[in-house]
């Protein structure tokens, strides 16, 4: 039967719907509802239908989530794979007001991770802290049955807990844009027709392979410098492809830098083989804000062609981490958004 895959034995005030599925009690119901309550979040006009098991990593699956977790917690940090008890971001409060956990389950099968989930919780009865809030994440949506599991597990512990599965997180990205951009761009084909203006449309984006920043993970859009530089400058590859049957000229970039977050550590021609012309935007060590460069001479991209250029981003800084979204401007009013990226300087 169904629910014995659940792993769930029925209580007696449950019964069987025409066809065998499991019925819940009204009051069970209205838990699960609760449990599965997403905060009010608008959708910025972005409709996703994504799935997010397509991240294909839990690294990967986990920094998404921290980074969501980070626009409405923003002391939120990360924790190292050694943290005793699965937690993976954690919101540290006070005595009195408690932590908020996270444990980010990257698994299509609940039921397998249910052990897992069961020994994080109790390690949070063991640590000596007192938790506020426990939020789990999962890239799919749960059961009904799953989620009244769960909700007797916090209340024997009492815990108040929450569940960011699939309908969640698509609602938060949807308000947060730029994390689409930074973990979905490299492998959805799709999101491309989101980079397009009036007559231009993103071919290509890539970090150029002579300047001497690094992507370690060539599906998530993170750029950082290497250890040892002669120059701290972000060089991206761009490629464009003019949809319309006029000449249009790129004549100006703009480099938004936002989200920006201290770091502190150590002080610190012819076809499309070569970029034939490399433009310049200083973003001023990192000020939040939008810095704005002359493209001259500008790119012509011929009606119906493709042109490649470079863009060097210049006066980095260092000890931050943050945004970074390039703007092409074509024309008086025209304007090409890339995707998003996420710098670590």
């Amino acid at each position: 039967m169904w629910e014995q895959a659940e792993g769930v034995s029925r209580p007696s005030q449950r019964s069987i719907a025409p066809g065998g599925s499991l019925r819940l009690s009204a009051a069970e119901s209205t838990q699960a509802k609760v449990l599965l309550q997403a905060s009010e979040i608008g959708q910025n006009g972005r409709v996703l239908n994504v799935d997010l098991t397509l991240l294909r990593d839990p690294k990967r699956f986990q920094e998404m989530c921290f980074r969501l977790a980070r626009y409405e917690f923003p002391d939120a940090i990360p924790l190292s794979e050694t943290w005793d008890g699965g937690w993976d971001v954690i919101v540290f409060g006070s005595r009195d007001s408690g932590d908020v956990v996270f444990q980010c389950k990257f698994t299509r099968d609940l039921i397998r991770a249910k052990r897992k989930i069961v020994a994080s919780l109790d390690s949070m009865r063991k640590n000596g802290r007192h938790t506020a809030r426990w939020i789990l994440c999962v890239p799919v949506n749960p059961s009904a049955i799953f989620v009244v599991w769960l909700r007797k597990e916090l209340e024997n512990r009492g815990l108040d807990g929450h569940v960011w599965a699939r309908s969640e997180l698509i609602a938060r990205l949807e308000q947060h844009p730029d994390v689409v951009d930074t973990f979905f761009f490299p492998v959805l084909s799709e999101l491309a027709s989101n980079f397009h203006s009036e007559h231009l449309e993103l071919f290509k984006l890539s970090l150029d392979q002579e300047c001497e920043w690094k992507q370690s993970d060539d599906r998530v859009l993170y750029f950082a410098p290497r250890e040892i530089v002669r120059s701290p400058d972000l060089v991206l590859d761009v490629i464009v492809r003019n949809t319309g049957s006029l000449a249009t000229a790129v004549t100006g970039i703009e480099a938004e830098v936002f989200d920006r977050r201290q770091k502190m550590h150590g002080l610190p021609g012819e076809g499309l083989l070569f970029p034939q012309i490399t433009y310049t935007v200083s973003i001023q060590g990192g000020k939040v804000g939008i810095h704005s460069a002359v493209c001259e001479p500008p790119v012509v991209i011929k009606g119906g062609n493709l042109e490649r250029f470079r863009v060097r981003v210049t006066d980095t800084g260092f000890a931050w981490n943050g945004g970074l979204r390039l703007t092409l401007l074509a024309g008086k009013v025209e304007k090409l958004q890339l995707p998003a990226i996420r710098v670590f300087t």
